[in-house]
């Protein structure tokens, strides 16, 4: 006698494009400062000539931080030193992306290392994929159900996994890599630059369900 089946078990995948709330760009800086102070390497002309590029882009100065200070070998905090800087610069508009990879390709001794797109916590996005995503799982349970004449009890499991916009299994951020590799090049190397424009991600939403079943009704005689 075979046994009865007590759960069927779905799984639901939604999708859904979303857009940036800003982007994040990672800059090299290489030039030279007249002091050694963190005012005095704000105030070099390369940081200088970024600052006043972002701000007409309404990027704030404190959108702007340094990670990282490197001086040239043998060189200390002296006057005229040789300094690398690696910045990131916060919260760009994404339709200013065009401007500023312009606007840094033309100052001297600065490169772009990478580019990365925000998203913020997509509350809403997410309540909308798995509202969605748990009533077509319930709807093919029911329609399992119907059709092998098992009645639904309740749910026994739920699971999800989510898929982040720009995770790098991410089709879309294809040539998004390959335009960053292209941008990281020195500006003394760079003829112009390539840019994806359309800055969407994937926001993707996988429901695994198990729902606890009746027994088979009574076969008609």
């Amino acid at each position: 006698m075979s046994s009865m089946p007590d759960r069927i078990e779905t799984q639901v995948t939604r999708e859904a494009w979303v857009k940036p709330i800003g982007i994040a760009l990672h800059v090299h800086v290489v030039g030279t400062v007249a002091v050694g102070s963190m005012a005095a390497v704000r105030k070099s002309k390369e940081l200088v000539a970024i600052q006043e590029l972002m701000r007409g882009l309404g990027v704030a100065e404190d959108k702007i931080r340094v990670d990282s200070l490197t001086f040239a070998a043998g060189e200390r905090w002296f006057s005229g030193s040789s300094v690398e800087i690696d910045l990131e610069i916060r919260d760009l508009p994404p339709q200013s992306v065009p401007e500023a990879l312009a606007g840094l390709s033309a100052l001297k001794g600065v490169s772009l290392r990478s580019m990365r797109r925000e998203y913020g916590a997509l509350t809403a996005e997410r309540d909308e994929l798995l509202r969605a995503a748990v009533a077509e799982s319930m709807r093919q349970a029911k329609l399992i159900a119907d059709a092998a004449g098992l009645t639904l009890r309740s749910v026994h499991s739920l699971s999800q996994q989510w898929s982040e916009p720009g995770e790098p299994d991410e089709p879309h951020y294809g040539g998004a890599r390959s335009m960053r590799a292209k941008l990281a090049a020195s500006v003394e190397d760079m003829k112009g630059y390539q840019l994806v424009e359309n800055h969407e991600g994937k926001l993707a939403l996988t429901v695994r369900m198990e729902l606890r079943v009746g027994e088979f009704e009574q076969a008609s005689r």
